[in-house]
């Protein structure tokens, strides 16, 4: 790949080009790059000795003597035994070798458009990611890497799958100043867009943009292009505490609200950058942005919303039904084989244990993965939510709330004793990236409810009905405690009672709700789970019929979003009302499109309107 930042030759008369300077990487990092191999042949050496040593366990259960022909063999024939040696001495003098030559090549280098990096010995490589499309900057360290005060650098670059580029190792102190200094570059880059963008006069950002175009046929298809609501006009609680007419200390009056945004975004804005002792006017208006919720945030240092003890990931991840069923399935295998044991079968012991050292190895994997989540912390950041978490190998990335997509909370079965909700989310831009999208790995109510509160906009409902009481609703339907709950029960379509031969267990619980800006879809009745999708961040809208349910006269609708956890359905409902939501739901989405991208183009949209509207 050809370098596409390198300096042109200067003009005469004119001051030469700065030369490039690329910075090298950690010495060490070729080495933990192999390390893959090196612990393949470890594994590859393991399971020659666990063979030998299984065989030599079965000749003295059955009485046999043990085989000990290779090793007189090799006692005879020393030679052998030093040619093994001095081959796997060279071995790891020439992996030294080739690691030094790999580490002198690789490198990266930072210009006022782009970061670079470089690598390969043989095949050479150069990524580029600029930073008008750098989406986040996250700072990973696994247990290794940390050990050896390393980190790693990951940028998330729009651009779909493979356009991400990670740059591995750097000391732990470099890594934290350089992603300093590029989030600070990115900001101050996308601002210098943004204010070009909207250099000419507001006049014609009022008409918006070229309406999508919808459609429908046999198998119909709506397009509604990702962001807005269907009102220009804002409702709900925007911050009723604020006076408009004088700036607040620690506000940031001077950066465009939408009333599409969410609350985090919202907040984001209106304070701009949080120093480490966080004013009250932080919490102040945090709280006010959450008055739907009726919740009372408690802002600690540095902005800290949330904090997730390690204990807690534990037990749920004990209680994760794909855990138990690890578990179950190696105590019968060791039941089993203890039976063996018992009525003499010895020779059939040790191979069940054996059998279930994969059940084994997949239990930890899958609780090493719920332990990651350990000392999970949220804080507050201007970029967005800025979280870490880990217990072995921590990770601190930074959660762009504006480019949220959807949202949900999911309760599996045994977590309902404690009350305990995650949340998750779909991102634009994700890169294909493989980490689970988590806002929340574990939380009580509160915790729930405080984070679907920042990722998503003010719900704008009816009177009478307050926010909070629409999510509870949507959590435990009928078995709500809420005062609200009887309202915002009226406000979900509930499946037909003809779709009950299709989901005989779930039909009474699943159904779906409309609000000024959300569609909120109650789903699953052992498992729990509601998906919050903006309107203004529907892709498209697909109708469709399988044989079963044309027989029936029942329809879906797929409400489509970005790749993640959420795949948002409006699942059997009756055929008529499916395509009269499908039709009615594609023109509610192009309109919020069409009105969050005129207020983005807009130099006028300011606070001042917005609390207005919220106030009103």
């Amino acid at each position: 790949m050809r370098d596409e930042s390198s300096p042109n030759s200067p003009n005469p008369g004119t001051e030469a080009a700065a030369p490039e300077v690329w910075h090298r990487v950690h010495p060490l990092t070729p080495i933990l790059e192999s390390l893959g191999v090196l612990v393949g042949i470890f594994i590859a050496a393991a399971y020659g000795l666990q063979n030998f040593f299984q065989s030599a366990v079965e000749d003295l259960a059955s009485g046999r003597s043990v085989n000990l022909t290779f090793a007189e063999w090799l006692g005879a024939h020393p030679l052998v035994i030093l040619a093994v040696v001095g081959g796997i001495i060279l071995l790891l003098l020439l992996t030294a070798f080739f690691s030094w030559l790999a580490w002198r090549v690789m490198g990266y280098r930072v210009d006022a458009e782009a970061i670079y990096y470089r690598r390969g010995l043989l095949s050479k490589k150069l990524r580029k990611a600029r930073l008008d499309r750098v989406q986040s900057i996250d700072l990973q360290q696994k247990l290794l890497p940390r050990m050896l005060g390393m980190g790693e650098l990951v940028f998330d670059v729009a651009g779909g799958t493979d356009s991400n580029i990670s740059l591995k190792y750097l000391s732990k102190k470099r890594a934290e100043e350089l992603r300093d200094e590029l989030l600070a570059a990115v900001k101050a880059k996308k601002s210098a867009s943004a204010a070009v963008a909207t250099a000419p006069t507001g006049a014609t950002a009022e008409h918006g943009g070229p309406e999508p175009e919808t459609g429908a046929a046999g198998e119909a298809e709506a397009g509604a292009d990702a962001a807005g609501q269907p009102r220009v006009t804002a409702g709900g609680h925007g911050g009723p505490g604020l006076d408009s007419s004088r700036e607040q200390p620690g506000i940031d009056l001077s950066v465009p609200e939408r009333s599409a945004d969410s609350l985090g975004v919202r907040l984001s804005k209106r304070l701009g950058v949080l120093a480490d002792d966080v004013s009250h006017e932080a919490e102040g208006s945090l709280n006010d942005l959450l008055a739907p919720y009726h919740l009372s945030a408690d802002v600690g240092e540095e902005g800290e919303i949330i904090r997730v003890p390690a204990h807690r990931v534990i037990v749920s991840s004990l209680l994760n039904t794909g855990t138990l069923i690890s578990v179950g399935v190696i105590v019968v295998l060791i039941a089993i084989a203890v039976v063996f044991l018992v009525v003499g079968i010895e020779e059939a012991f040790l191979p069940i244990l054996i059998g279930g050292l994969p059940g084994i190895f997949a239990a930890f994997t899958a609780f090493k993965k719920n332990l990651d989540n350990a000392n999970f912390v949220v804080r507050i950041s201007e970029d967005g939510l800025a979280v870490r978490h880990g217990l072995f190998s921590t990770s601190r990335k930074v959660i762009p709330l504006d480019r949220l997509q959807a949202v949900c909370l999911h309760q599996p079965l045994l977590w309902r004793w404690a009350g305990w909700w995650r949340a998750e989310y779909n991102i634009a831009s994700d890169g294909g990236k493989n980490d689970e999208n988590l806002l929340l790995p574990v939380g009580d109510i509160d915790q729930a409810l405080l984070m679907v509160g920042l990722a998503l906009p003010d719900p704008q409902l009816p009177a009478g009905i307050s926010a909070d009481g629409l999510v509870r609703s949507a959590m435990y339907d009928r078995k709500s405690t809420h005062p609200d709950a009887a309202a915002a029960e009226g406000l979900f379509h509930a499946q037909p009672r003809s779709s009950r031969v299709i989901d005989p267990l779930v039909w009474k619980r699943r159904a779906y709700a409309l609000t000024d800006s959300l569609l909120v879809l109650r789903l699953g009745i052992l498992d729990r789970r509601v998906d919050f999708v903006p309107h203004v961040r529907v892709q498209s809208l697909r109708y469709y019929q399988g044989p079963l349910m044309r027989a029936l006269k029942l329809g879906t609708v797929a409400v489509h979003s970005t790749a993640g956890p959420i795949t948002p359905l409006v699942k059997h409902q009756d055929a008529d009302a499916a395509k009269r939501f499908f039709t009615e739901h594609a023109e509610r989405t192009r309109i919020a499109r069409q009105t969050y991208d005129a207020a983005a183009k807009s130099p006028h949209t300011d606070r001042t309107q917005i609390l207005e509207e919220d106030e009103g």
